[in-house]
């Protein structure tokens, strides 16, 4: 249900799941589950173009690995996972650029991810526990009818808080970089002998990640992007550089 009262909007709504698993083949080691899952979120207006929210989000996902096995052999459980979340969302420029920022913790339970076994790619392991802090941000929009800008930055600390393995306590989550960023510009010229031309740039940029292999970390890297275009009534040409 949604309720509004004056500057406030409250979002609420329940749910339960009820989940059975016999992929182990014996009925009295079949796995069932009973999840519930309330939803909550609060808004309120600061301002007519600024809004200021918080919500709670549990969320179920039935993993099912197809022919897949798991090291600890028992059968996979499903996926819950738990968002905490508040922020500011705005509009600007008369409605034509939004943004937006917020802090999070997302907490994801029975996580499985491969054993890195080369003799057995079916080979699992599901973790106990993974959670992730961070913040994000982005604007998109267009500012003038011949530009657009999309920009965001996101940072996250993402980390294996139980494990059945205890080594992995305390370790960064595999292909989890603390830094992304993106952006592009585009831009038309709407007058004079380039009419119809334009120009775009932009970049894209990961910062380092784990791997399934503790003694391998992937680098940071970056892509820079450019391009020309041109629009003529229904046609369009483009040129794009990495």
């Amino acid at each position: 249900d949604q309720i509004s009262l004056n500057k406030w909007k409250l979002l609420f709504s329940l749910r339960e799941e009820f989940y059975k698993g016999d992929d182990v083949g014996d009925s009295a080691s079949d796995l069932a589950e009973t999840v519930f899952l309330p939803r909550i979120g609060l808004v309120y207006a600061i301002a007519p173009n600024i809004s200021a929210y918080a919500t709670y989000n549990k969320g179920f996902d039935a993993f099912e690995a197809s022919a897949g096995t798991q090291v600890f052999n028992s059968p996979f459980k499903p996926q819950i996972s738990e968002l905490l979340e508040a922020g500011v969302k705005s509009n600007f420029f008369s409605n034509k650029l939004s943004a937006s920022l917020a802090i999070y913790q997302l907490t994801v339970e029975n996580v499985a991810v491969s054993a890195n076994d080369i003799s057995d790619p079916n080979l699992y392991v599901q973790q106990g526990q993974n959670q992730s802090r961070g913040i994000e941000t982005e604007a998109a929009g267009n500012i003038l009818p011949n530009l657009s800008v999309t920009l965001s930055y996101a940072y996250s600390v993402a980390k294996v808080t139980q494990s059945k393995v205890p080594s992995q306590i305390g370790m960064a989550v595999e292909n989890a970089p603390r830094n992304i960023s993106g952006s592009w510009i585009r831009y038309t010229f709407s007058k004079g002998f380039a009419k119809g031309f334009g120009i775009s740039a932009g970049h894209s940029s990961v910062g380092m990640r784990n791997t399934l292999d503790p003694g391998t970390v992937l680098p940071a890297y970056s892509v820079f992007n450019a391009g020309l275009h041109y629009k003529h009534k229904h046609y369009n040409l483009a040129i794009n550089a990495y």
